[in-house]
C-alpha cells in the first residue's frame, strides 16, 4: 500500500463511510459469500477433472447474481448482468465493482481494460490524500472507485478453491498499488466510531433545577 499523508489515511476512511452505508458493504461481502459457497456446491457433482473449471465458471456467475442484487437492493443502480463482464455499481462518488484474487496474487490487474478505466478515477484521490503538493491545494475527489476484493486462498472437503476472506480496496490510478485496503470486517467497524462520537455529541447534560430557599412558612415570612 501507498504511504498516505499524516491524516490522509483518516480522511480517506471517512470519505469512504460518508458515501457509502455500512450495510451495503456487510451485503456485499455476504453476496461474495454466498456465490462462492453455491457455486463450490454446484461444481462439487462433477468428476474431480472437472470441478477446479467448473466451480470457477459457476463461482463467477452466481457471485455475479448476489453482487448485482445486494448492488440493487441498496440503490446502486448496477450495470446489467452479462456473461463475463463486471457488473458495476455507484454509491455517492464512488463506482464499485468486484475483484479476485486467487492466494493472494495481486499481479495481472491491469488485465482488463474496464478495471483500469475505473482505477484513473482515483486519480484525485491520490492528489488529494497521497501526494503532497505545497503549490496547489487538491480539489475535493467529486468520482473515485472502489474494489470489494474476494481472496481466494483456501480448499474445502471437495478440495474445491474457496473464498477466504473480503476486503475493501481504493486501487491507484495505474493499478499497481493500493491507495487503501483493508479486511471488510475490520472496515465496518469505523461506523461504530462513528456513530458513539455523534452520540456523545449530540449528548445534552440536564441540569437539575435549583430549588427555591425558604425562610419560614410556605408564603417565605
Amino acid at each position: 500500500m501507498i504511504n498516505i499523508l499524516s491524516g490522509g489515511l483518516k480522511e480517506l476512511k471517512k470519505l469512504i463511510t460518508e458515501n457509502i452505508p455500512r450495510d451495503a458493504l456487510m451485503a456485499f461481502e455476504d453476496a461474495y459469500y454466498a456465490g462462492d459457497e453455491k457455486g463450490r456446491r454446484q461444481a462439487s457433482n462433477f468428476v474431480q477433472g472437472h470441478r477446479p473449471s467448473a466451480a470457477g465458471h459457476d463461482k463467477h456467475f452466481f457471485t455475479n447474481e448476489f453482487f448485482f442484487e445486494a448492488l440493487q437492493v441498496h440503490g446502486a443502480e448496477p450495470t446489467p448482468l452479462r456473461g463475463t463482464k463486471l457488473v458495476i455499481g455507484r454509491l455517492g462518488i464512488f463506482n464499485i465493482a468486484r475483484l479476485n484474487v486467487p492466494g493472494h496474487k495481486w499481479t495481472n490487474l491491469q488485465r482488463s481494460a474496464t478495471r483500469k478505466r475505473l482505477a484513473e478515477l482515483n486519480d484525485a484521490i491520490a492528489r488529494k490524500y497521497v501526494q503532497s503538493d505545497f503549490f496547489t491545494e487538491a480539489g475535493q475527489p467529486t468520482a473515485g472507485t472502489i474494489f470489494i476484493v474476494g481472496v481466494v486462498d483456501g480448499r474445502d472437503e471437495n478440495n474445491i478453491s474457496q473464498l477466504t476472506q473480503v476486503m475493501i480496496a481504493v486501487p491507484a490510478a495505474d493499478l499497481k498499488s493500493w491507495l487503501y485496503i483493508e479486511p471488510l470486517a475490520e472496515f465496518v467497524k469505523l461506523y461504530d466510531e462513528v456513530e458513539n462520537v455523534v452520540q456523545l455529541d449530540n449528548a445534552t447534560p440536564k441540569l437539575k433545577a435549583p430549588t427555591k430557599k425558604q425562610t419560614g412558612n410556605d408564603q417565605g415570612n
